[in-house]
């Protein structure tokens, strides 16, 4: 009998998590990710080129990794809320399981 209940219960556990991932439909993911619109500068210039072709190379490289940052921020902000989302499941998923096992054990232990 106790066998019986072990086995219900690793079948039941086993579905948990393939329910769990089927449950819900999954949100529409775009086909292809946005990319940034950067201009990265040319080669770095030689000492030859002179002062005025390194500044401006500068000035543009300044340009270019601020524009980099700006993209990588704004994709951040725009993921946000869907990780907020998706840990507060993943914690409720995680809550769920623990307690579900613990029914287990608890049944199990007073089987015996």
């Amino acid at each position: 009998m106790r066998i019986h209940r072990l086995i219900a219960g690793l079948a039941l556990a086993a579905a948990v998590p393939a329910f769990a991932q089927t449950a819900a439909p999954a949100a529409p993911v775009a086909a292809d990710p946005p990319k940034h619109n950067c201009t990265k500068p040319g080669d770095f210039p030689s000492k030859a080129a002179g002062e005025s072709t390194q500044r401006a190379f500068q000035r543009d490289y300044v340009t270019y990794t601020d524009c980099l940052k700006k993209f990588a921020l704004e994709q951040q902000a725009l993921a946000e809320p869907h990780m907020k989302a998706s840990n507060a499941t993943i914690n409720e998923y995680n809550a769920a399981v623990k307690a579900y096992n613990d029914e287990v054990e608890k049944n199990n232990k007073a089987g015996k």
